[in-house]
This record gives structure tokens, C-alpha cells and sequence, in this order.
């Protein structure tokens, strides 16, 4: 039973859900909350984030960071109707907040040099004087003069910053002294921006904008879903080597306390269905190596050592199975895993370098 404390200072348009009497009936509230007001905001920040229509043939990238952000937005609603979290205000700017921060962390992985010069860009605007960094209601980064602070000057809509991608070089012929962005610096070259285009703009599109004029291109070797997916192939693929070479102990012993971290869900969804090139468990690797017991493995799967011990056998589960035993859907499990997935990956990249 959802406690009356659940509705204090809680969005109206989630109490539908979070005081549903029943599951099925949580259910019916939660498919409408995807559909009325999760899905749309989310497909147009992401839209407007990655330079992406959402149709029949999406990219891929975007249909990747979609599915992160709408596993990380149910999780969070499921924690909030057994009261596990603290209650959400304004559930659109969760929501957007949410979006945004996948985006900025899936463009962070594919463009390490737009994310330093990001850096580079957050660090002069905070302490160069007249000019300033702050968040819209969105919680979304705006950068321009202070003056336009001050002045609460209205930011550059999205069709007047592609109008300003577009006119680059009419901006750098007759805005810059030199006639070229190259070799000037960012002080002279934000002014000149700015005072053209007498606006403020969010962060991401400034970051664009400068690339583009200081000609700074991010090349990659392969794309990130196949560096994301490296660890847990690794893993899978090489089941013996892992047991039989002592040097790659610390690697698995690292990889199953960050797996612990994750919620039970996301562990579920990830180690069920798990497994080696013969098409076998890879989760009992983890028992022969003595880095996690039975008892462990329960307990990171939120389950009891009796339900793990009578579906032992029969590891790895397909998804159907998965979703069934979780009460989820298929497509909720595969998302689940994505997403256990690049956090473990990214996890293991930055401990391991």
C-alpha cells in the first residue's frame, strides 16, 4: 500500500500511478504517463540534442539514448511508488533534467575534444569578466554576455541558431578583425559572437558553433556502442582465459563490484541472460573464482538463494523468461541491459584506462 506521505509536494499528473491500489492498475497509469508525458519531451530534447527526426529509421545512436533515458525515468517512478525516493515537484523538469544528462553523457563519449573545448568554454565564462554561465528553467546551461542576465535577455530559439551555423562565414568576413576564427582568441571571438547576435545561447549549441569556426573534428575508431559493448564481450568471450590467468582476477573482482552497484533489475537483466560462446553460463564464472557466493549473486539480483538455486540450471534465461520472472516486459528487460551495459563499460574504461 502506497503511503498518504507519497502525495506531499509531489507532481499531481504522477499520483494517478504512485496510489494506484493494484499493479494492473499502476500499469494503466504508467503506459499513459510514457505516452502523454514522457515519450514527446523526451524524443524532442533528444531531437534537438543529437540533430535527429525520430521516425521509422531513426539513428540508432538516438534510439540507444532514448531507451537509457526511459529505463532510468522508470526505474526512478518504480523506486518512487515503494517510497524508496524523495518526491518529484515538477515531473516535466525531471524529466527534461533526465533527458539532458543522457545526452550530454552520449555526446561526451562520442566527442572527447568538443567535450574538452566544453570545458574550455565553462571555465572562461565563469570567470571572465562581462560574461556568464546560468540555467533556464530546464536546468539547461545558457551562455552569453551578463548583461543578458541582468537584462533576462530571451535565448536564441533553435531556428536562429541553425540561422547562425548557417552564416559562419559572413560572421568571421565582417565580425572579425582578421577576417578568420583561426588563431583568434576566445575572448575576441565571443564578444564579436555575441554582439552579432545580440542573444544568449544554451551551452551545447555555443560548443558547435566554435568547433565549427575553430575547425575542431572529433574522429572515431569505431562507433560507441561498440566500445560500450567491449567489457562484457570480453567477459563472455573469454569465460576459460578469466579462470585460468590469476592476472585477470582484479579485472573480475572490479567488474562484479560495479555490477553490485547497480539496481536488482539491472543486474537481473544483465547476468541472466548472460553468457559464453558455446552459449553457456557465464554467471557461475564468477562462483569458480571465488569472487562472489551464492548468497551474493541472490542478493544483487534482489532475489532469495532458493529462487536462484531452482532456476540455476536452466541459466542462461531468454528475455521472455527474464521479463516474466521481474513482471516486466520483454522490451523493458533488453533496455535494462543496455543501459547495465554502457555504465559497466564506461565504469570499467575509467578504472582500468
Amino acid at each position: 500500500m502506497i503511503q498518504q506521505a507519497t502525495t506531499i509536494e509531489t507532481d499531481p499528473v504522477l499520483l494517478p500511478y504512485l496510489t494506484a491500489q493494484n499493479e494492473y492498475e499502476a500499469d494503466v497509469h504508467l503506459t499513459r504517463l510514457l505516452n502523454e508525458n514522457i515519450e514527446p519531451l523526451v524524443k524532442n530534447i533528444i531531437g534537438y540534442k543529437l540533430r535527429v527526426s525520430f521516425n521509422s529509421s531513426s539513428p540508432q545512436e538516438a534510439e540507444d539514448v532514448f531507451s537509457e533515458t526511459i529505463v532510468n525515468l522508470l526505474t526512478h517512478l518504480s523506486e518512487l511508488r515503494s517510497n524508496n525516493q524523495q518526491p518529484i515537484k515538477n515531473f516535466r523538469s525531471y524529466t527534461a533534467v533526465t533527458t539532458y544528462r543522457a545526452c550530454s553523457e552520449y555526446l561526451r563519449r562520442k566527442y572527447p575534444q568538443r567535450h574538452s573545448l566544453k570545458n574550455k568554454l565553462r571555465y572562461f565564462l565563469n570567470n571572465q569578466t562581462g560574461f556568464a554561465i546560468w540555467e533556464d528553467d530546464s536546468e539547461e546551461l545558457i551562455a552569453g554576455f551578463s548583461r543578458f542576465q541582468h537584462d533576462k535577455t530571451k535565448q536564441a530559439t533553435h531556428s536562429e541558431i541553425q540561422n547562425y551555423q548557417d552564416k559562419l562565414n559572413d560572421f568571421e568576413r565582417n565580425h572579425l578583425l582578421r577576417g578568420s576564427a583561426q588563431g583568434c582568441s576566445l575572448n575576441d571571438l565571443l564578444t564579436a559572437f555575441f554582439n552579432w547576435t545580440e542573444k544568449p545561447v544554451e551551452i551545447d549549441s555555443l560548443v558547435g558553433i566554435v568547433a565549427s569556426l575553430w575547425q575542431i573534428k572529433d574522429v572515431q575508431s569505431k562507433n560507441v556502442e561498440e566500445e560500450n559493448e567491449t567489457a562484457l564481450e570480453n567477459l563472455a568471450d573469454t569465460k576459460s582465459g578469466f579462470a585460468n590467468e590469476l592476472d585477470q582476477r582484479s579485472y573480475l573482482s572490479r567488474l562484479w563490484n560495479e555490477i553490485k552497484e547497480m539496481s536488482p533489475k539491472h543486474c537481473a537483466a544483465l547476468l541472466l541472460n548472460l553468457r559464453d560462446e558455446q552459449n553457456g553460463c557465464v554467471l557461475d564464472l564468477f562462483l569458480f573464482t571465488g569472487i562472489a557466493s551464492f548468497k551474493e549473486i541472490a542478493v544483487a539480483l534482489g532475489k532469495t538463494e532458493e529462487w536462484l538455486a531452482e532456476i540455476w540450471n536452466g541459466l542462461p534465461l531468454e528475455d521472455a523468461l527474464i521479463a516474466k520472472h521481474l513482471e516486466l516486459e520483454r522490451q523493458q528487460v533488453i533496455n535494462l541491459r543496455k543501459t547495465a551495459r554502457l555504465r559497466l563499460a564506461r565504469k570499467m574504461n575509467e578504472f582500468f584506462g
